[in-house]
């Protein structure tokens, strides 16, 4: 408006003269100016489309592996664990170099393994990949789990007793853990000062449920603690290298590993977990409405204090996800033909499209993504 009115009025002279020529000067600089500003708006226009239309058409590469759907398989967290007529194949996630076959010639074996330890086992034996000598047992072996430099074995007796052999990689077995009158439900190792093992058991015989977690320490080859959870199922066990999170049916707790004392408790009545990831730095949860549909899922970071300070992001997926993970700081929603990037805050920060379509994705690593299509699995990242 100021402008405008300025223009209508007589442009006073300087000296008398140049008037006429001076308003006209400066009617040219105007447009001049603008001008510039037209073409650098169109400029910033064009690098912004440019970007949003290659993120658009960003395409995730997929990388073909030797394995196929119908092969079983088990992820040791820096490979692939897989068998073929017998033969158990390991397939690294970035190294070819440290690919290997090991053949057994049987065909009703199972595996397991770690980062430090693979292991081929059935119903009465178990060999430790690179030992010379297999280890037999008495009872049946129920299940496996390798840690670094020991071995855990779920072994069953005669009369239906379960227990925990604790077995170094050469073969010494130095404990045995018996849970009188209690089912044994998953067990696995971890680190903090010393490499540890974790044990979960449930009671049944008791008016509610308790479910029982034993620690223990394989450097002071003893229970350290136990945990009980009493009124409510047990679904999940997450550990950091501060805590160790039990996730049951209406609560999260979480425990320290000092004492395995309990710090807090924080309420997720009617939510199951669907992901965990530590990667961040902050111990970050994915859950969906218990029996629901998948598409609404809800973000839950957690501190590692005497509170657990909860912030949350209630998330709407696109219908067409098939699965969902939080890979470190991010969410990853895998659809049959794209897969679709978000902050933990739940902002679209990236749109990519699949090589080929999908037909399941599965999380590796906090990078990595397995995808199964046309009767094969592909590795891709996921960031």
């Amino acid at each position: 408006m100021a402008t405008q009115q300025s223009g209508m009025r007589p442009y006073a002279p300087v000296n008398g003269t140049g008037g006429p020529s001076r308003k006209k000067k400066k009617k040219k600089n105007r447009t001049l100016f603008f001008s510039m500003v037209t073409l650098g708006a169109l400029g910033i226009a064009l690098v912004i489309f440019q970007f949003v239309f290659n993120k658009q058409a960003e395409t995730v590469s997929m990388d073909i592996t030797p394995i196929s759907t119908s092969s079983t398989y088990i992820n040791t967290g820096d490979g692939l664990l897989y068998q073929t007529d017998g033969q158990i194949h390991f397939y690294h996630l970035t190294d070819s170099k440290k690919n290997y076959t090991y053949g057994m010639g049987a065909s009703n074996i199972r595996m397991s393994g770690s980062e430090s330890m693979t292991v081929v086992f059935n119903e009465a034996q178990l060999q430790v990949v690179g030992e010379k000598t297999p280890l037999k047992f008495t009872g049946n072996v129920e299940e496996v789990e390798c840690g670094t430099g020991h071995l855990a074995v779920m072994q069953k007796a005669e009369d239906g007793t379960e227990s925990v052999l604790i077995i170094t990689r050469s073969g010494e077995q130095i404990d045995a853990l018996a849970f009188a009158d209690q089912c044994i439900v998953d067990f696995g190792f971890y680190k903090t000062e010393n490499e540890m093992l974790w044990i979960e058991t449930l009671n049944v015989s008791t008016g509610t449920p308790m479910t029982t977690i034993s620690t223990y320490d394989l450097r002071k080859k003893e229970v350290t603690g136990l945990i009980h959870v009493q009124n409510q199922l047990v679904n999940d066990v997450f550990i950091t290298p501060n805590s160790m999170f039990v996730v049951c049916t209406n609560q999260i707790i979480r425990y320290i590993h000092a004492g395995n004392k309990e710090i807090y408790r924080t309420m997720i009545y009617g939510y199951e977990a669907l992901d965990f990831s530590f990667a961040s730095g902050t111990p970050t949860f994915l859950l969906t409405t218990r029996g629901g549909d998948f598409h609404a899922v809800r973000i839950l970071t957690l501190a590692e204090d005497a509170e657990p300070s909860p912030v949350e992001t209630t998330l709407q997926l696109p219908t067409e996800g098939v699965s969902a993970f939080i890979m470190g700081s991010k969410l990853a929603v895998a659809s049959r033909e794209q897969l679709f990037t978000y902050t933990i805050k739940g902002k679209l920060s990236s749109t990519a499209t699949f090589e080929q379509p999908i037909d399941a994705a599965i999380k590796l690593t906090d990078s990595k993504l397995l995808l199964s299509s046309n009767g094969m699995y592909y590795l891709a990242n996921a960031n």
